[in-house]
């Protein structure tokens, strides 16, 4: 017979795959939506070092609002 503790971890099991299973290829593919508009960023300003980390978080607000190069939203992104 199962007790609580034992459908609170088969219950956070079936949760937590669930949530790889949804987040994990539209993950990895906003992932390089922003890697490839950070790198747009980085050519147009000539790739001078020092302002990788900028180039990375304009492209992530960009995209999460739908400015990117696609304007589509982060949760448009199809995998």
């Amino acid at each position: 017979m199962k007790t609580t503790g034992d459908k609170r971890k088969s219950r956070s099991k079936v949760n937590s795959e669930a949530m790889e299973s949804e987040a994990g290829p539209r993950f990895e593919n906003n992932i390089e939506h922003v890697a490839t508009a950070a790198y747009y960023k980085a050519e147009a300003r000539g790739f001078s070092p020092g302002s990788e980390l900028e180039d990375w978080l304009s492209a992530e607000v960009e995209l999460s609002k739908g400015e990117g190069g696609s304007g589509r939203s982060n949760r448009e992104i199809s995998p």
